[in-house]
Parts: C-alpha cells; structure tokens; sequence
C-alpha cells in the first residue's frame, strides 16, 4: 500500500503543477494556430481533473486500510 499511495501522491502532485504551467501560459503567451487561449485551459482543466481522480484514489486506499 505504502508504494501506491506514494505514486498517487506524485502523480496528483506532478498533475496538478502541469495544470498550473497550463494556466500560467493561458495567460501570458499569445495564442497561435493550433495553441490559443481555449486550449491552454482546458489542457489545465484536464489535468486538475485527473489529479482530482488520484485524490479519490487516495482517499478510498486511506479508508480501506484505517478499518
């Protein structure tokens, strides 16, 4: 359990970072053909919902083994 619950712990970590460096270039660079605006966040969004399902990951490996 201790290994899993370390790998979900990075990746929701490195998950959410990604969707910040998404949002940061949202709204600093310009958009070009293929990478506008519209894109970046909802890149970002993508991103901090896959964290949000490592969250629920967690929280269900949390409750299984305090029982």
């Amino acid at each position: 359990m201790a290994k899993r619950t370390k790998r979900l712990e990075q990746q929701k970590q490195g998950l959410l970072e990604q969707a910040k460096r998404h949002r940061i270039k949202a709204e600093t660079i310009e958009g070009r053909k293929d990478t506008t605006r519209d894109y970046w966040l909802k890149e970002a969004l993508r991103f901090e919902q896959q964290a949000a399902e490592r969250e629920a990951l967690l929280e269900k490996l949390r409750k299984k083994h305090t029982l």
